[in-house]
């Protein structure tokens, strides 16, 4: 779709975005990885007063994520680990680049929601959720909404007959999830579970 075709299909909604505050999330895959277009269709949206939020792993050129940023209302910004070999391991890149751009977004003082998709025996143990906690901490990063890993794209892995390397795992109980929340609750962080 062209920007144009976006904007005239989002315009349609536009009395309730004004009525209850809402707008257009761009979310995907990764919309960082179309930067032109993400622009173009950012720039559009606030020149019709529609409030923006780009969902988005962080993991693009900081040039890009700096330039996009004066028309985003706010970061839906995903941190799933805080050492970069296991990263590297889960998702196939370091997160080094991942925490200097939401450093850099910070230092901005851009609106920004850390999402934490919590998978049992990756991430939730308490090395990573303090590391975590210091981390945020040290950016002056308040806001956390805690993921519960959950299966619905397992399978996908078997119609496109591929190996499902979490096919283990299982979500993590309710209270596992308000043990975390409760932990960075305790640290300082306002903390919501779901998002």
């Amino acid at each position: 779709m062209s920007v144009a075709e976006v904007v005239r299909e989002v315009a349609k909604d536009q009395i309730f975005f004004d009525e209850s505050g809402g707008g257009v999330t761009l979310s995907g895959g990764e919309p960082l990885m179309q930067p032109r277009f993400v622009q173009a269709l950012l720039m559009e949206l606030k020149a019709r007063g529609i409030r923006t939020v780009v969902e988005t792993c962080g993991f693009a050129d900081p040039a890009v994520i700096c330039r996009l940023s004066r028309w985003v209302d706010l970061f839906l910004y995903d941190v799933k680990l805080m050492d970069s070999d296991k990263h590297r391991q889960f998702t196939g890149v370091p997160n080094e680049v991942i925490l200097r751009n939401l450093k850099m977004l910070a230092e901005q003082g851009c609106a920004v929601t850390v999402r934490v998709p919590l998978i049992p025996g990756v991430n939730d143990d308490s090395k990573n959720i303090g590391e975590l906690s210091e981390f945020l901490s040290s950016v002056r990063l308040r806001e956390i909404d805690l993921l519960p890993y959950h299966r619905i794209g397992s399978g996908k892995y078997h119609r496109l007959q591929m190996a499902d390397r979490m096919a283990a795992v299982d979500p993590p109980s309710t209270e596992q999830m308000e043990e975390v929340a409760a932990r960075l609750r305790r640290e300082g962080f306002c903390v919501r579970i779901g998002g």
